[in-house]
This record gives C-alpha cells, sequence and structure tokens, in this order.
C-alpha cells in the first residue's frame, strides 16, 4: 500500500483532501517533536542544577557558610573548634561537611562536631558514602 492509497481510503472515509490531511501530519509531528524536545530540555536542566558547590568558612568566627547559605544554629566563639563533621539527631550516622548525605540534614536536625572521636562517643558511625 503507497502512501497515495493511504490518503485516498482516508478521502473517500471523511471527505478531507490531501492538503488537510498533510496539514493533520505535520500538526501531529510538531506536537510529538515539540514534547520530546521539551523532555530532553528538562534532563539538561536537572544536569545543570546538581552542580556541586564548594564550603567556604570565612575568616570571622561568628559566620559560618554551608553551600552559600548561613548556618543560623552554630554557635561559634573565638575558643571553639572549627566545626567539620555533622549529624541529625534523628540519625545514627555522622558525616562530613562536603558529603552529600550531609547536605540532605535539615538545618534544625543539624548536630555539629569538630572532631570524629566526639560523634563517635555520641553514638554515631561513619556514613559509608563519606569514607
Amino acid at each position: 500500500m503507497s502512501i497515495n492509497d493511504f490518503l485516498n481510503k482516508i478521502k473517500e472515509k471523511i471527505d478531507i483532501d490531501k492538503t488537510s490531511v498533510l496539514y493533520l501530519f505535520i500538526i501531529i509531528g510538531v506536537g510529538i517533536s515539540s514534547f520530546f524536545l521539551g523532555r530532553i530540555s528538562a534532563n539538561n536542566n536537572l544536569n545543570t542544577s546538581n552542580i556541586k558547590s564548594e564550603v567556604s568558612i570565612t575568616p570571622r568566627s561568628d559566620l559560618v557558610e554551608y553551600n552559600n547559605k548561613p548556618l543560623n544554629n552554630i554557635s561559634t566563639t573565638k575558643d571553639s573548634k572549627e566545626k567539620r563533621f555533622v549529624a541529625s539527631k534523628n540519625g545514627k550516622m555522622y558525616y562530613t561537611i562536603g558529603c552529600s548525605g550531609a547536605k540532605r540534614i535539615k538545618v534544625e536536625n543539624q548536630i555539629w562536631f569538630s572532631t570524629e572521636a566526639d560523634a563517635e562517643k555520641s553514638g554515631y558511625s561513619l556514613s559509608s558514602t563519606c569514607k
């Protein structure tokens, strides 16, 4: 069966001429291709938004930043040690600052430790994703 035969069958049953059928196929093709281009664009946006940012600690002792957001629940003083490990109040694992698990802990649930020994004394164990 050729395309002309197919178009003639459609014309007989629906009484539509060849140009209308062509326009119909073009409209359907544009719709389908637009859908898939949108899906590709959405996937590209997700990949670029997952760029990891570095942890920065400023020289000032009263301001500590994580992912460019201030951590308000950290009380730092001039004599306090640097906070390097974080755990969740609800969990059993602790993470290094750069670990992906640390980024998922809500600010209000964060517990900070300066050494691994402090975290382990509190009953936490190092996450296997941070080793």
